[in-house]
């Protein structure tokens, strides 16, 4: 490739030392050994530039090669050929301009974050009144309302989470508690949906104690039972926890529709909600993803099993307190 770029310069050469043998041919009193001695002498200089000018183009090249993204440009020696010095000055530019560009979509990003927040918590005061006056209702509207009433809740909630996630190591609180009240908490939250489906809960703790952060854990649980209850009708969801090598492993199970096999591994994922029932209006899909982002952070390992039209069971594994070593308990 570098030969293939200094073609002319070796033609150039040629060319000129052809023009010193035609001269010592035509005058017969310059000595051959002084063309000769002159050959050689063009060639050594030829050879010299040639190495020296392929050491520095290659040391630049490769420096080129290595860059992962515009950050890396300071990290490339200056170039002292002046094209590559237009290329190094191109890139340092470019950089600069990208650079502004995201600072400037960073900005308008936090700003957009900010007024979703304002607005979700906005929301809330209007939507804590509608349960208020939901509550003083009675029978099927009470039913009927309490159940839009929750889904809209926890949409609010999924954004309001979703907001929060970046900075989740800065809001987190580790203490040992009690999950069988964070459980509780959410099948209340349910109990008007789960009475209208038919749904019970069978709750089986043999270890009830761990060590989390109570708000970040009770939204995950509120995620997988809500899910739960949704794909569910006239059947009991089982909630079991017992010691597994130290620790506790909590599973979730409802006997509702199922996950497909080929979905099984996509559940987790940002936005996927099915491949197979397009039809479900209800769901965002950010309701997994969520909770498995959380307990990423919260050293619990979320997995499902399912087998379509039959069950799906949710698991949670919780760490040693150890685990949290990095993380302030308090």
């Amino acid at each position: 490739m570098y030969f293939k770029e200094n073609i002319n310069i070796a033609v150039l050469f040629i060319i000129m030392n052809s023009f010193i043998v035609l001269i010592g041919i035509l005058d017969n009193g310059i000595p051959n050994v002084s063309v000769i001695y002159l050959i050689l002498f063009n060639l050594l200089i030829f050879i010299i530039y040639l190495a020296w000018d392929f050491v520095r183009k290659w040391t630049f090249q490769n420096e080129f090669d290595a860059l992962g993204n515009l950050n890396d440009v300071e990290t490339v020696d200056q170039p002292l050929v002046n094209t590559q010095k237009k290329i190094y000055d191109k890139l340092y530019e470019l950089r600069l301009h990208h650079q502004a560009e995201l600072e400037e979509e960073a900005g308008r990003t936090k700003e957009n974050l900010d007024e979703l927040t304002r607005f979700i918590h906005d929301m809330k005061m209007p939507v804590t009144t509608m349960k208020l006056m939901i509550d003083d209702l009675e029978g099927d509207y009470h039913d009927k309302l309490q159940s839009e009433w929750t889904r809209l809740n926890n949409m609010l909630n999924e954004i309001l989470y979703l907001q929060r996630l970046p900075n989740i190591k800065n809001d987190l609180y580790i203490e040992s508690f009690n999950i069988n009240d964070l459980i509780k908490h959410s099948i209340l939250k349910l109990r008007s949906v789960c009475m209208e489906k038919n749904i019970g809960f069978d709750v089986e703790l043999k270890y009830e104690h761990v060590y989390s952060d109570k708000k970040w854990l009770q939204f995950v649980l509120d995620q997988i039972l809500t899910n739960s209850v949704k794909y569910s009708n006239d059947n009991d969801i089982v909630i079991s926890g017992e010691m597994v090598a130290d620790h506790l492993r909590l599973t979730i199970t409802d006997f509702g529709r199922g996950i497909e096999r080929k979905d099984i591994d996509r559940i987790f994922d940002s936005g996927f909600t099915s491949t197979s029932d397009h039809d479900d209006n209800q769901s965002t899909g950010m309701g997994l993803y969520l909770s498995q982002e959380v307990c990423k952070v919260l050293n619990i390992d979320l997995s499902a099993q399912s087998t379509y039209g039959e069950y799906t069971t949710m698991t949670l594994i919780f760490n040693k307190a150890n685990k949290f070593s990095d993380i302030t308990m308090k």
